[in-house]
């Protein structure tokens, strides 16, 4: 195996593994698999039972990087699963906050996460015109791998999550 732990620190089967490229910096999510490949392959070496490094940096385009066209599951992630019209979290829906029949597109910036009560309340009315306020303004994350990091409860990645 390849140097950074070496036999004491195998992947443990069954889980994701983050991948770091060769600067520390986090660049995907595999399985373990793919992961076992890699390091027999010594294209990476082990940092952890979750995490591995890869020994040649590799330059990713800048479309990867940035997040474009969210999924119901990350908008719930952004949002924190919660309302962003009154807070609850309980029946929970995504809304449009510029309606779809009003021109509003399925984008970070006009989805967000609605208890069934204000999205019913809102219905296809613009916000200005239901006295209705946002939490807080919705908005793409800068970086979908960040964001992914942000957002999960592994420990041992939590040293490579950076807030932005």
């Amino acid at each position: 195996m390849p140097c950074g732990g070496g036999m004491t620190q195998v992947i443990q089967p069954n889980t994701s593994v983050l991948v770091l490229n060769s600067s520390y910096e986090p660049i995907n999510i595999t399985n373990w698999k793919r992961a076992i490949v890699l390091l027999l392959k010594e294209k990476a070496q082990i940092l952890s039972h979750r995490v591995i490094r890869l020994l040649n940096y590799v330059k990713l385009p800048l479309s990867r990087i940035i997040s474009h066209k969210p999924s119901k599951s990350m908008i719930y992630k952004r949002d924190n699963n919660s309302c962003q019209y009154c807070g609850s979290t309980r029946h929970l829906t995504i809304d449009h906050v510029v309606p779809k029949c009003r021109g509003g597109g399925d984008t970070w910036e006009n989805l967000v996460v609605a208890c069934s009560s204000c999205n019913t309340k809102k219905g296809n009315t613009p916000l200005e015109q239901t006295g209705m306020r946002l939490l807080k303004k919705p908005r793409a994350p800068h970086n979908k791998m960040q964001f992914t990091l942000n957002n999960c409860k592994i420990p041992e990645w939590e040293e490579y999550t950076f807030l932005t």
